[in-house]
């Protein structure tokens, strides 16, 4: 490895990236708003020097930073768990051992969850060569440690001072369901803490197709304005930043070049950092004395020819369609894909488009709108080579798009202006206009639709009068009850202060025993013969405790101790449940049976939750238990539907903001950007803030601009519109295929309706899709364009069936035996 250039990590010269609408990718000191940033790209293009850099600029302001790398093999805690333990002295020098040591706390208990510790006691009876012993043994408390998690450790680190604290991961890829569910989490609970805490993460292509499987509350194209995740996409560098990153250092280092050398090694390099830095390593390997056109070709040659056997490597890892597709990119020297798609023809397209993401993914293809290439052109020209292929002439490159600069205009958890919900009756939707009808509130709808909004709306509520409120989001990485438990525990100040100290030490005893069945008691005797400290022989026997066990208590007594203090005192208390799509269904038989008993005990604790549009169906499905035949708990619940807007409500949370802030505005540009939105609020306030960023202070927001900005968002979007795609199934991805070129009418009580809204059930849940009582329409504009752009609507047409054969038709001849010929 040459010092000119330096290495991957430790670069010569590095280049501040930017993305293909000219947005900066790279860190700087003024750190987003977003507190969750995510790197992807292809392998090579430069995610984990991102990180790199982050580290080296949080050195420079003397910001705190952790960083781990996620693993397949181990929990993401447990890394964290060494990676704090390994920097406490640091942290203890800077911030003082005081603050430090609850952080050590926190941490120790990240990966102790149950330590399992016991009482004993043991009597001896006889002072002799014979003794008796009895004894009897416990555990130490109805409910083991409960221990904390990622959301607790950033509390801790965000609380030992005001700078900034970035929380690296790299290697996203590596982790498991599990982990990227607890990212996630993560991601949300820093954007609502506000603290000066931010997760940094790196990932492939993939990552973000992973991020949103591991968790249903990022899922569907709702995410494409509501997901936590700043993301920033590396992608190919351009020619002039490349030819820097060659021109610089050699400058330093007074090595002569020629131009023609420069280029030709940018040329070979297509825009990946890590190559262009293998081919100029063989340059200057090859250069006597000077780089010129023909040591750069030779060196291309030589990288080559040391590649073969990764390109074996990758040739032999893929599957059959994306040899194929591999084969045909080679040949046509790239390939437009809506064709292609359109030759297979309606139920054949699907495994094509699936080996093209992956061979994207992999870094192997590039897509540039309909449109793939081969990212290396080493590897088109050896897979040419190999299947005796003679490529055509080569596509004219894409034009990039022109730079865009980004600012808000509100947050979608905190919009400049709110704009209160109606029902379908007419009647306001939210908490703090509408008393509930009964003790157990449900908001339902689409990702985007604003059903965590609500639970902010009536959380600010409580906090208006006085009232307590405990909120709390469900996981798949951990039991409902645990949540409540913690959530509790760590207000027990509160109670203590609104309730008094007496009735917080029985909330203490109760949430002790919620999590715990049994204390595991055990008994014992034992015979001792012999001679103390000599010699001596003992018997024992030792067996569980025949007395019962103690059973310790279920949410339903908790929510007799929370109902008897609300009613105590006469002031409502609300528990706040947000995020159920992702709960399990344990937890969601639990929240049925809560319901129940806050409804018999008519006491002032109301349940108020949060989720998707499936919810109300998985409720029904857990009401009932084992048995699967629902009960009558989920229609008692006060179910209310956060719909999308009509035009006439959205407009307002475009006009007002823009009368405050005193832009002019075009009534048709208005108009444009409210259709744009499709009655997502998030939406539109995303395609507000690009348009904003692209208006001219004078003119304001003009239908130009706002074509621009519509546009822009969208290809901005692309990379979660490829995420939601990837994670659909073939049928899903047919369903949403044809949706995105014509409405799919839905028939009237027929078979072939029931197998429509099976397949678009998950995508109606994840927002992809949105249905009438007579059609299924594409839910996001932007997916909608995205769609149309991919697929012809040849491709989604069933092929006309041939003729029959008659017995005086000519039969087709038989194909010759290919056993021993090469398949191509």
């Amino acid at each position: 490895m040459s010092q000119v250039f330096g290495t991957p990590r430790l670069p010569a010269h590095a280049v501040p990236r930017t993305d293909r609408l000219g947005r900066a990718i790279t860190l700087d000191p003024v750190l987003p708003a977003r507190r969750a940033i995510l790197f992807t790209g292809p392998p090579g293009m430069g995610k984990t020097r991102e990180l790199d850099h982050a580290a080296e600029l949080a050195v420079r302001q003397g910001w705190t930073t952790i960083r781990v790398e996620a693993s397949a093999r181990e929990p993401l805690e447990h890394r964290f768990t060494r990676a704090i333990s390994a920097d406490l002295g640091k942290l203890r020098r800077e911030f003082g051992g005081f603050r430090v040591r609850q952080l050590r706390r926190t941490v120790r208990d990240l990966t102790q969850r149950q330590r399992k510790v016991q009482h004993g006691a043991e009597v001896r009876v006889g002072g002799g060569p014979v003794q008796f012993v009895t004894k009897r043994q416990w555990d130490a408390t109805p409910q083991g440690n409960l221990g904390s998690t990622l959301n607790d450790v950033a509390d801790q680190l965000g609380s030992l001072g005001d700078k900034p604290v970035l929380l690296l991961v790299d290697n996203v890829d590596q982790a498991s369901p599990y982990d990227l569910a607890g990212l996630n989490e993560l991601a949300v609970h820093l954007e609502q803490r506000g603290g000066p805490v931010w997760l940094v993460a790196a990932g492939g292509a993939m990552a973000t197709s992973r991020l949103m499987a591991a968790s249903e509350r990022m899922s569907g194209i709702a995410t494409t304005v509501t997901n936590q995740f700043d993301i920033r996409e590396l992608g190919p560098m351009s020619d002039a930043e490349l030819r820097s990153v060659l021109t610089i250092p050699l400058d330093r280092h007074r090595t002569p070049y020629e131009s023609a050398g420069i280029d030709e090694l940018v040329r070979a390099a297509n825009g990946d950092p890590s190559r262009l830095r293998t081919l100029a390593d063989a340059a200057l390997e090859l250069a006597r004395p000077a780089i010129t056109g023909e040591v750069a070709k030779a060196a291309s040659a030589r990288v080559q020819a040391r590649s073969a056997v990764l390109y074996q490597g990758r040739w032999n890892k893929s599957s059959p369609a994306e040899k194929d597709l591999l084969a045909r990119v080679a040949a046509s020297n790239g390939l437009l894909m809506p064709p292609e798609l359109a030759k297979a023809g309606a139920g054949r397209w699907q495994p094509i488009d699936q080996a093209r993401h992956e061979l994207v993914a992999r870094g192997l293809l590039r897509a540039d709108g309909e449109r793939v290439t081969f990212a290396d052109a080493g590897l088109q020209e050896w897979v040419n080579t190999s299947l005796g292929q003679i490529p055509s002439a080569p596509a004219l490159p894409a034009t990039p798009a022109p730079a865009v600069a980004v600012k808000t205009i509100g947050t979608t958890r905190l919009p400049v202006h709110q704009v209160d919900r109606k029902d379908g009756e007419g009647r306001p939707l939210s908490l703090d206009q509408r008393t509930p009808s009964s003790t157990t509130v449900l908001f339902t709808g689409a990702p985007g639709m604003g059903t965590s909004h609500e639970l902010d709306r009536a959380e600010k509520l409580a906090v208006q009068q006085g009232w307590t409120s405990v909120r709390i989001e469900a996981s798949p990485r951990e039991p409902l009850e645990n949540r409540l438990i913690r959530a509790i525990s760590q207000d027990l100040d509160t109670f203590r202060t609104q309730y008094g100290a007496v009735a917080a030490r029985a909330l203490s005893k109760d949430l002790d025993r919620i999590a715990s069945r049994s204390r595991n008691p055990q008994t014992g005797n034992e015979i001792r013969g012999g001679m103390p400290g000599v010699f001596q022989v003992v018997v024992k026997e030792q067996h569980d405790a025949s007395e019962r066990d103690e059973v310790g208590c279920t949410l339903n007594e908790l929510a007799d101790r929370l109902g008897e203090l609300a009613a105590a005192k006469g002031e409502p208390m609300l528990l706040m449940v947000d995020n159920l799509d992702v709960a399990s269904d344990r937890d969601l038989v639990g929240l049925t049976e809560l319901s129940a008993r806050l409804a018999s005990n008519r006491q002032p604790v109301f349940l108020v939750a949060a989720g998707g549009e499936l919810t109300t169906t998985r409720l029904l499905a857990a009401s009932g238990g084992d048995a699967g035949v629902e009960t009558d708990v989920v229609g008692r619940f006060d179910i209310r539907q956060v719909q999308p807007f009509t035009d006439a409500e959205l407009r307002p949370a475009l006009t007002e903001p823009l009368r405050q802030a005193a832009v002019p505005h075009e009534p048709e540009a208005v108009d444009r950007l409210v259709k744009a939105a499709n009655g997502n609020p998030s939406r539109l306030r995303a395609l507000a803030t690009t348009a904003l960023d692209l208006a001219d202070t004078t003119t304001g927001l003009t239908t130009p601009v706002v074509k621009a900005a519509t546009a822009r968002l969208n290809d901005a979007s692309r990379p979660l519109y490829e995420a939601a795609w990837h994670n659909c199934t073939p049928a899903e991805k047919d369903l949403l295929a044809k949706a995105a070129h014509h409405p799919i009418q839905l028939p009237t009580a027929t078979t072939t309706r029931w197998s429509l809204e099976s397949a678009a059930t998950r995508p109606l849940t994840q927002g992809l899709l949105r249905a009438t009582p007579t059609h299924l329409t594409i839910a996001d504009p932007g997916l909608q364009t995205w769609l149309q752009t991919r697929f012809t609507h040849a491709a989604l047409t069933p092929p006309t069936p041939s003729p029959p054969l008659t017995p005086n038709a000519h039969r087709t001849p038989k194909p010759p035996n290919r056993a021993n010929h090469p398949t191509r």
